[in-house]
Parts: structure tokens; sequence; C-alpha cells
């Protein structure tokens, strides 16, 4: 700790670095000043011609330019200051008015309260009923609600061989409307006189200009001040766009002064903007801006020199610090903080070794508590299970031993048996899904509905799916057992049993040869399997039987037994353990009939030991043996 006093502080640090980078930046900002403000210049006067274009593409609507000329044409007609709307109740009037206006107006009609043409430039449109072609029936609207309706060029229903567009304007009072029709000649006036409204006084700064011209180059319209200049046909090609929506920008002598040039391509058009650049030049708020620029480059420059010195003084420091304490939170308890440089971060690592040090003990008495606690679980689970096997006396007709070993401090293996009434012996063997406290829990709420439902008389199939109704329900968990339940008649040695998804049974058959000796029949007993308990409800689950012999036995397990795997992740499997028995089973000896069953077990929970020595057990390891 005395060396820490040496170290400077990070504020030492920051101030002598800052100072030498303030220099650098300070010439640095000087030499880039020109070239930014010469990229400026070119970027703003583009950005200018664009927004140019854009308003001139915003303000092109012919449609809206239509609907305003025919607006003044009511006004005439119907409006408050005209003569009546009666005085264009007449058809020659109607067809002079059309004369005058050929340029804009192809026919005009009066249409009554109730739908029909009553007065017409056309006399064949007189007694036309709106509703007689579904063009016109649309324009129906005008005698409720609508002020105004229109529609878009299409062959017109009176004449098909003519494209027109229709405009309807109500009158006042809602009995009856006009109908202007406008022919494909007279629509393009209107969309001539639009463009020349929107461009000839528009100017692109105060010298520049725009210039409207249709795909074959020829120029439609232009700023009134290049009139004379541009002539009829748009010559340079090769400052035009190729594609649809495309914009090409450059900087090329156009009539005779070097311009910023952008030429966008519309559908039926091109459009550019030009903006020479002998007034960007003189343009002096450009000058004001390279001022602003340089300040803020500056000022970002500063700051961005600042972070670079905090990440290498502060940042890279609190980055180890932060790796360190993410192995830390990740379990590694042996990892030590070092993140040096100033006597400040020196302290920190420091005071987080120590923190974790003491943390270190404090998860250490906390495992010795649930170690402890664990320990108790265990001793309660395995209360629960029968561990006392009773001498028998020869003449009772079976001897019995079951074990388990669990593979953690608690689990979900259980095993049961027990005398339902006199002459009526209940073996179970069960395992629930998972492991842990869960599982034990879910364990031994399964063991006892199993035994409850078997002491009130039911058969072994009712048993199973009063079981299995109760398990599924409040199941949140999604957990269930597989299990082997069956009932053994001590007097006629039938074994009436339900398997809901266990392993097979055992059955070791002991046989008399011809020549006197006894050899063991070992096979599985493998009969029809029913769905496991706490899977779903209202299954039906189905009894079946065997007759056991004097002398045979059944053997019961989990899987824990057959899926025990070694250190290679072979496992145990069924054929070695038929293997096991039918090698072994005959040369077991005992005292008794239990003593016997028990050799039995050990000799199966050696040999699953033997393989799997090394490995780590996953599963719980539970059997039994019944000997008749």
């Amino acid at each position: 700790m005395k060396g820490n006093d040496n170290k400077k502080t990070l504020k030492d640090v920051i101030r002598r670095r800052l100072n030498v980078l303030m220099i650098i930046l300070t010439v640095s900002v000087s030499v880039v000043s020109l070239f930014v403000q010469m990229y400026l210049q070119r970027r703003h006067s583009f950005d200018m011609i664009r927004a140019y274009l854009n308003d001139y593409l915003e303000e092109l609507d012919v449609a809206a330019y239509i609907h305003t000329s025919f607006d003044a044409w009511m006004d005439v007609i119907d409006g408050e200051e005209s003569e009546g709307k009666e005085a264009f109740f007449d058809n020659e009037r109607l067809e002079k008015i059309v004369k005058v206006n050929h340029l804009f107006l192809s026919e005009i009609s009066v249409v009554d309260e109730n739908g029909f043409v009553t007065y017409s430039s056309n006399p064949d449109l007189i007694g036309f009923h709106m509703t007689d072609s579904s063009h016109t029936t649309p324009f129906l609207c005008l005698l409720e609600e609508e002020d105004r309706y229109s529609d878009q060029l299409y062959p017109s229903p009176f004449d098909g061989s003519l494209d027109m567009i229709y405009i309807g304007r109500a009158f006042r009072d809602k009995n009856g409307f006009m109908l202007f029709g406008v022919n494909q000649d007279a629509y393009r006036q209107f969309r001539y006189n639009a463009i020349y409204d929107i461009i000839h006084d528009t100017k692109i700064g105060i010298t520049g200009y725009l210039i409207h011209c249709d795909l074959d180059k020829k120029i439609v319209c232009v700023t009134h001040t290049m009139q004379d200049e541009v002539g009829d046909f748009f010559e340079e090609e090769d400052l035009l766009p190729d594609q649809e929506g495309e914009i090409r920008e450059s900087i090329s002598v156009l009539y005779g002064e070097k311009s910023y040039v952008a030429a966008q391509k519309e559908h039926d058009f091109y459009l550019i903007g030009v903006y020479p650049i002998k007034e960007a030049d003189q343009f002096e708020l450009q000058n004001n801006i390279m001022v602003m620029i340089l300040y803020v480059l500056i000022l970002s420059t500063v700051f961005a020199v600042l972070f670079l010195l905090l990440r290498k003084v502060v940042i890279e420091a609190v980055e180890r610090t932060h790796f360190c304490l993410k192995q830390i939170s990740d379990g590694d308890l042996e990892q030590k903080v070092d993140a040096g440089g100033s006597k400040e971060f020196v302290d920190l690592s420091n005071g987080i070794n120590g923190t974790v040090d003491k943390l270190k003990q404090l998860i250490e008495d906390e495992k010795d508590r649930i170690r402890s606690e664990m320990e108790n679980a265990k001793s309660i689970q395995t209360s629960i299970v029968p561990t006392t096997f009773p001498k028998y006396q020869d003449q009772e007709p079976f001897g019995l031993y079951a074990s388990m070993d669990t593979a953690e401090a608690v689990g979900g293996d259980f095993y049961d048996f027990f005398m339902r009434d006199e002459k009526t012996l209940v073996i179970v063997m069960a395992d629930v899904s998972g492991k842990g406290m869960p599982a034990a829990l879910y364990m031994m709420r399964a063991k006892t509905l199993i035994r409850t439902f078997a002491e009130q008389g039911l058969r072994v199939e009712e048993v199973a799916e009063r079981a299995n109704q109760e398990l599924c329900e409040d199941n949140t968990a999604a957990m269930f057992v597989t299990a082997w339940i069956g009932f053994l008649d001590l007097d006629t040695g039938v074994l009436s049993f339900v398997h809901a998804g266990h392993t097979y049974p055992v059955l070791v058959r002991e046989k008399t040869t011809d020549q006197g000796t006894s050899e063991d029949e070992v096979f599985f007993i493998e009969k029809e399997i029913d769905m496991v308990l706490g899977g779903i409800e209202e299954i039906d689950y189905t009894r079946q039987e065997i007759t056991l012999q004097h002398g045979d036995s059944i053997y019961l397990y989990t899987d824990g037994v057959t899926e025990a795997m070694d250190i290679a992740d072979h496992t145990y499997d069924e054929k070695r353990l038929l293997q096991l028995i039918r090698e072994k089973a005959g040369e077991l000896k005992g005292n008794d009939k239990n003593d016997y069953c028990k050799a039995a077990c050990q000799m199966v929970y050696d040999d699953v030991k033997k393989f799997a020595a090394g490995a780590m057990q996953h599963d719980d390891i539970t059997m039994m043996w019944v000997k008749y």
C-alpha cells in the first residue's frame, strides 16, 4: 500500500495529456477548414436545387388546377352575385359557352334534381339519366351531401372514341348540378397552364432557373428570365438521368455560364434546375455557416479527444474491472481484480478483492446450512417409504426387499408395499419426472394417493384412474409419474397389475429339469403399457394379470438401473440386466425369503455401480424384489 502514494492521480494524468492534444487540434482545424468550405458550398447548392425540384413536383397538381378553374365558373353560374343559375338553363347559351372556351371545355350540361340531363351543349345528352352509365352514377352524390365530384380520364360514356374527364359542381340549393366535360386536348391545355404558372416566375436564388422539357428534350416551359436563351430543345443530353425518379447532379457550362445542374426524370418529362456558381460564390451566408462549422468542429474534436483520454485512462481500467466482476458474478470467486493505472483504481481493486473474500466465506457458510437442510429433507423422504422388512415365517407365501439410492439429496423415485387385507399384497414401483425437491414433493403426493385409494378396496385399474385424476388437477409444473402397481392374491398367486408407462418388470421362474436339477427362466413381463399418471385426465387404465407359481420372483426397478451410464456414456441397458439375473439369481443364498430378496437387489445394485464406476450418477436407482 505504501507504493500507491507515488502514483499520479487521475486528474493529473488527464490534464497533461489534454494540453498536448489541444495544440495538435488547433493546427489540424486550420488545415481542414478550407476543404470543408469547398464541400459545403457544393452540397448546399445542390440541396437548394433539389428543394426547388421537389416543390415544383408537389405544386404540379393538374387535377387541383382544374378544380380551382371550375370553382370560378360556378361562382359565375350559381354564385351569390351571379345572374342566377336559371339563366344557364338554355341549350344555345351552353353551346356558345363551349365554343368560346373550347380550349378548356368540351361539354357543359345541367342535371336536375332527379338525375336527368335537362340542358346541354351536346343535344345527344339531353334526357340522359346519370344511372345509365357506371361512370356517371357516382355523380348522384351531388344531389345529397357532396358539393363537388370528379373522375379520371376514361372513354366517354356518350362517345366511346373520346377520352374525357367530368367535373360536377352542385347547385347551392341541391336541386341539381352542373356537369363540365374536358377532353384530352383540353386536359393538356390545363396541364400546360399549370406548368407555366409554376415555372414562369420561379427562380433559384437570384439568377438560377428551372427548365421543363418532354422526353424528346423539347422545352415546354422555362423561367421567364431565360426564355430568350434556352431555345426550343435541351441539347445537353449527358446531363439528363436515365431512370425514372433518378436525380443526376453535375457541374457544367450551360448557356455560357458555369453552374450547378440537377436534372430529374419523371414519367413523361424532365425537370432541370440550374444555379450559377458565380452567385454561389457571392453568397455571404456561406461564410457565416463556415465559421459556425469551425467552432462546432473544434468543440466536437475537443470532446472526441477527451473521450479518447477517458477511454485510455479511465474506461479501459473500468473495462478490466468489469471483466473481472463478470467472471466473479459467473461464479469464479478466485478471480482477482487488478485495474492498475492511477491510485484510485488500485484502491478500488483492493476493495473489490476484499469484498469477494468476505463473500466466499458467506457462501461457504450458506452451503453448510443448505447441506444440513437437505440431509434433513433426505431423512424425511426416506422415512416415507417402508424401510423395515419383517422376518416372515417360512410358511408365509412371500419374501420382499426394496432399496432406493437418489442421485441428489432428495429424489423422485419411490416404492411401496403393504397388506391391503389378509390375502392381498400391494406392491408399487414409480418414478416421477425430474429430480430434486420438486420431484420429491410430487413423489410424496403420488405415493399417498396410490396407497389411499388402494386401501379403500378399489380394483387396481380404479386405483390408477383415481390417482391419475387427482395428479392432473392443478398440475402447473407439468410433472408426471411412471408407475407399476400390482395386487398379489397370496392364495391363488394371481398378480393383477396396471403398467402406467414404467419399465418392464422381470419375472424369474424356477424350473426343474428332467435330471432333477433346477434352473431359472428369466424374462420381461411385456404386457400392454398405459399412459403415465398425471399426464392426461380421464384416462382408462387396463387391468392385466399373470399367475405366479411357487418359487417365482418379480424384480421391479426404475430406469435409473437400465439407463445408468459408464464413463464412455454407454448405458447399462435391459439386455445386461436380464443376463445378470439369468446367470446369478440361482446362486443367491439367504436364511429366509427376505434375505434372498435382499441378496438379489444387492447383486443388481453392485453390478450397476461396477458398470458405472467413475461416472456421475444421473438418475435415482430404486428397485424391489418379491419372491412368491
